[in-house]
């Protein structure tokens, strides 16, 4: 007997549609109809004991992606008119560590731990067991160097040196993608303004987000950091720190070997980027401002976003 699980792989220019419709990094093509969706296909086919290896990376790089392109300046002013309109783009570079983990067969295959493809990585292994049996395990779904997202947020302010950021995306059910939902709310406050001719501008700010894919994965990221900027003329340099959460729960009926009907998984992965460091440049050109970044902590995060708006 030989079983075989998600034979098809996911190209990359489909889960890129929907990272960009959903703007919350990478949903994989979570779709509306179970049996047409081979990412689903894949998960519903993971035990309890291999679904936290073969996500890890993905969750990792949806927390780092959910967590950046939040600021590009720690200027915020006591009092003023300030509202801004941007679109933020955020990429999490995939290397080779990402695409392959440590999978348990499951019985009545020898459970020594066998390394296999994660969501990112190519093929999956196959282990052998007595009499010719052989367990297929899943391969990965999407074939790319870097995890790409994008999201809509507004910037609204100032107020006694205090500034709110505001994400939302609202998608209907279309076709065979899911209803989606953004949601993400933070303020940041000015620290330069309780430090008299400061020759830098510094705040602190803190931003929670969610994100809903139908009925199977409800996602939740949060941060709080402070942040250094220095202007010259149309110039900007800007940099931070933050501590930062992710955590994504994942719901569905296990289907694999073994399983039982109505055999449900009910778990909560968490992001294992906790610090990072970034640092950046916008172009400030009037109403229209540029800005890229890179950030560094346990994995590697580059955003950039255009910005429209006093």
């Amino acid at each position: 007997m030989r079983t075989r699980m998600t034979k098809n792989r996911i190209p990359a220019f489909r889960p890129l549609r929907m990272i960009i419709m959903c703007g919350a990094c990478s949903v994989l093509m979570v779709g509306s109809s179970l049996s047409q969706n081979p990412f689903e296909e894949a998960v519903k086919q993971l035990s309890s004991d291999n679904i936290r290896g073969y996500l890890q990376p993905f969750v990792n790089g949806f927390g780092a992606n959910m967590n950046s392109g939040l600021y590009h300046t720690a200027e915020i002013n006591d009092l003023g008119f300030h509202v801004q309109f941007q679109a933020v783009a955020m990429g999490v570079i995939i290397g080779d560590a990402e695409k392959a983990y440590n999978a348990v067969p499951p019985a009545p295959f020898s459970q020594t731990p066998v390394q296999t493809a994660t969501v990112f990585g190519d093929l999956g292994a196959t282990a052998t067991g007595p009499g010719g049996l052989s367990y297929h395990f899943q391969n990965g779904q999407v074939r790319t160097a870097y995890m790409p997202s994008a999201i809509p947020q507004m910037v609204i302010g100032d107020i006694a040196g205090t500034q709110a950021v505001v994400r939302y995306v609202p998608l209907p059910e279309l076709q065979d993608l899911p209803k989606i939902t953004v949601l993400g709310v933070g303020l940041r406050h000015s620290i330069s303004r309780y430090i008299p001719e400061s020759p830098v501008d510094l705040a602190v700010g803190v931003f929670y987000e969610r994100l809903t894919i139908g009925d199977v994965i409800d996602a939740k990221a949060m941060n709080v950091g402070a942040q250094v900027s220095k202007s010259f003329s149309l110039l900007t340099l800007y940099g931070g720190v933050q501590y930062e959460t992710a955590t994504m729960s994942v719901n569905y009926t296990y289907t694999g070997p073994g399983s039982t009907p109505n055999t449900k998984v009910n778990m909560e992965l968490e992001s294992e980027n906790k610090h990072r460091m970034t640092g950046g440049l916008s172009l400030n050109l009037f109403i229209l401002n540029l800005n890229a970044d890179i950030s560094i902590g346990k994995v590697t995060a580059v955003s950039a976003g255009v910005g429209l708006g006093l």
